[in-house]
């Protein structure tokens, strides 16, 4: 192993065997590996897919509780995660373990997870004055076992490989991945609740299913990381300077201009597609009442941002990371300023063309993010001497869970204020506050994405030039 710079040891160590191997079957190796890797994302989307498109209307129509009851375990659980998110982030940097950096997290942690999803969908049979209680419980310790599986998770991408594009390959395999299982949930959750008795036990059936279902996902992401994750307990890593680096990592996050431009931006893109999710419902049912729509419109739909994930190698090689999040950010507002307009479409035809526009285009703003990320990190060891992936990845991934806890505290905030009531005809102020949300709303937040992206500094010129320098580094030290 090779000392660098920043205090860090490098796993750029051989894979597999100690005897030389050649191009073709390192190759294989690392396709096998990026391949299951890329499940990892499959079983945490799955989790928070289902999560953000159907807690807010399970918990409000089937569970039981008011709009403003769920405004609230929002807000709660995001004051839990500013706390846990960075404790796990530097908890990841710090981990050394026979089982390596991250993956630990991901192997014992999986299942908790699973366990987690589970009780979201469950009702139990508890007094009504207590309902409220057990869902501020249950999704708090989902969103810390959701916090501790997918910031380990989503740090191995630099560990895998150090070269940018390949970064971005990976990326796109997870983000097909991650696609996949948007398609799963927004095509089979609901008939797969109905098939199992429908309303609390279909709901908690189904709940059981993605959890079991998302851990052995991540089991198999943490086995195709096994060989890149590597830590040694006889090195001494834990001198005072390296410390001092380490608890310096967040001055060096907050100096890290790429970064922030990079999470408020991501940021308001996850608050405006949970406002679209969490809403879309709601339409469905209430605008357009056709709920029998749902499965054909979001598999269709999804089955474009599958396509746009697949070929987001080829976007970035043309376009580079920085442009193509933008282009593909401002497309996505013109289906829904056209849908926001009007809404009450008589052709699921019509409703297809549109939303298989803004499934392509938000296929590629939502995979970016995390291919740029690496970036990042590649850009504070650049400048500043150290690599904080777990550190980097938390803040990531706290401000996704952010976007999303914003977007459904306000979305089931401002439904009540309208006058929204479950399960009955909807006075007009409602259904014009579903439509904003759906729609208007998000179409301005993505607006806000673009601007915000203009100030990322980060070219693909830069991020040549950023690993050469590295890469000298590494060689020398």
């Amino acid at each position: 192993m090779k000392e660098l710079r920043s205090g860090e040891i490098s796993l750029d160590i051989p894979r597999y065997s100690s005897k030389p191997e050649t191009g073709k079957a390192k190759n294989k190796n690392i396709l096998v590996d990026i391949f299951k890797y890329s499940l990892g994302g499959l079983g945490v989307t799955l989790a928070t897919n289902l999560t953000m498109s159907y807690l807010n209307f399970f918990l409000t129509d089937i569970f039981g509780i008011t709009t403003f009851a769920v405004a609230g375990i929002m807000l709660v659980s995001r004051i839990v995660d500013a706390i846990t998110d960075p404790i796990m982030g530097m908890g990841a940097d710090r981990t050394r373990s026979r089982w390596g950096k991250f993956r630990p997290w991901m192997i014992f942690f999986a299942p908790v997870l699973g366990f987690a999803v589970f009780l979201l969908f469950y009702t139990p049979n508890i007094p009504e004055s207590m309902k409220v209680i057990y869902a501020y419980g249950v999704f708090i310790f989902y969103s810390i076992a959701i916090t501790i599986v997918s910031i380990p998770y989503f740090a191995l991408v630099p560990v895998i490989s150090k070269d940018s594009h390949t970064r971005t390959i990976i990326i796109s395999w997870k983000s097909v991945m991650c696609q996949v299982a948007v398609l799963c949930i927004s095509t089979f959750a609901l008939p797969m609740v109905n098939m199992f008795g429908g309303g609390q036990k279909g709901w908690a059936t189904f709940g059981a299913i993605v959890g079991g279902a998302a851990t052995i996902f991540v089991w198999i992401a943490a086995d195709g990381a096994k060989a890149h994750d590597i830590s040694n307990n006889t090195e001494e890593l834990k001198n005072s300077s390296k410390e001092r680096k380490s608890e310096n990592n967040f001055k060096i996050l907050l100096k890290t201009r790429p970064l922030l431009v990079l999470v408020v931006a991501f940021g308001l893109s996850m608050f405006a597609n949970t406002l679209v999710n969490s809403a879309n419902m709601y339409y469905f049912k209430y605008i357009l009442n056709k709920q029998n729509w749902i499965p054909t419109v979001m598999a269709v739909s999804m089955g474009a941002s599958i396509l746009a994930s697949m070929i987001l190698p080829k976007i970035e090689g043309i376009f580079g990371k920085k442009k193509a999040f933008i282009y593909s950010t401002l497309i996505c507002v013109i289906p829904l300023i056209l849908l926001g307009l009007n809404p009450n479409v008589t052709s699921i035809y019509s409703l297809l063309a549109q939303l298989i526009l803004f499934g392509f285009m938000y296929g590629i703003a939502s995979a970016l993010p995390w291919a740029m990320i690496p970036d990042c990190i590649d850009y504070a060891e650049w400048k500043y001497g150290v690599q904080p992936n777990g550190l980097f990845t938390a803040t990531f991934t706290f401000v996704q869970k952010c976007g999303i806890a914003i977007g459904g505290f306000l979305s089931s905030f401002l439904l009540g204020i309208a006058g929204f009531v479950a399960n009955k005809d909807q006075v007009e102020s409602s259904l014009n506050m579903i439509i904003s949300l759906r729609f208007i709303i998000p179409a301005i937040l993505f607006v806000l994405v673009a601007v915000v992206l203009y100030f990322y500094e980060i070219t693909p010129e830069k991020t040549k030039d950023i690993s050469k320098e590295l890469e000298k580094r590494r060689n020398i030290a």
